[in-house]
């Protein structure tokens, strides 16, 4: 089974620790699958022709991740301030995030038709080739994208009718309009809360997942990118909601452990 994350690629910035970790949602993404014991594991995207960029690509590399579709391009790699509170929550400043080459990297035809035999594309709703994704899907791919947790529902209406699996980082005060939306369109929302765990809407029913306690947060970045893969792939095999929330569940609960999207050596 091919999976392919597109098309976000950054360093994490962590100023207050003074180090530098790979990441973004298509890179953690792409790592989980492949931790998950699937062999092939595809990416396209671009980074800057920087050390940033050559980090991103060691990282692919040293998890046979094919990064054939990863391109260079004169921009700097996407990078992105990260700042963790005395809970381990992380948070960001106005000046957080820096788009680079994320934000101008467009898939050529090529890029395209290799999508073609992907059974599970991911992708984040923030990337600048959405509406051409969803657009170019075929019938045979499960197409899932993180909504994250800056873009309202409204955003969410308009692309949900391409999409078969909807993740975003949610609020409880969301939660009964998400299950309307839900309803109307038979689609699969996932919402996941932080500490309270998760929750899957689907043809009018709740399914909550709690958070699986660790014994301490070291940080939570990634955990989101790590719990949709596990949950998609799952999904994809069983069709099982609870399974997917568990495995997602379990996923996630890895991730707090270390600092930064991925554990790097």
């Amino acid at each position: 089974m091919k999976i392919t994350a597109l098309t976000s690629f950054c360093v994490d910035l962590f100023p207050e620790l003074d180090k530098v970790y790979v990441g973004g949602n298509s890179l953690n993404f792409a790592t989980q699958c492949k931790l998950s014991g699937y062999k092939n594991i595809s990416v396209i995207g671009a980074v800057g022709k920087d050390s940033f960029g050559k980090q991103i690509e060691n990282q692919l590399d040293k998890l046979n991740i094919n990064r054939s579709r990863l391109y260079q391009i004169d921009e700097p790699t996407a990078s992105n301030k990260i700042f963790i509170n005395e809970k381990g929550d992380r948070y960001f400043k106005e000046d957080s995030w820096n788009g680079g080459a994320f934000d101008k990297f467009r898939l050529s035809e090529n890029d395209w038709n290799s999508l073609a035999n992907s059974r599970i594309v991911a992708m984040p709703a923030g990337d600048p080739n959405l509406k051409e994704l969803l657009k170019r899907r075929n019938e045979k791919q499960l197409v899932v994208i993180d909504f994250l947790d800056y873009f309202n529902i409204d955003f969410i209406k308009e692309h949900i009718d391409k999409i078969d699996i909807v993740f975003l980082s949610g609020k409880e005060e969301m939660l009964d309009e998400l299950q309307e939306l839900s309803s109307q369109k038979g689609k699969l929302i996932v919402p996941t809360l932080g500490a309270k765990g998760s929750i899957a809407l689907s043809e009018n029913k709740r399914y909550y997942q709690k958070a699986i306690e660790v014994n301490k947060i070291v940080d939570t970045t990634g955990c989101g990118d790590a719990f949709q893969a596990a949950f998609s792939i799952e999904w994809l095999n069983t069709k099982d909601i609870e399974k997917s929330l568990i495995e997602g569940s379990i996923a996630a609960s890895k991730i707090l452990n270390f600092i930064g999207g991925v554990e790097q050596e």
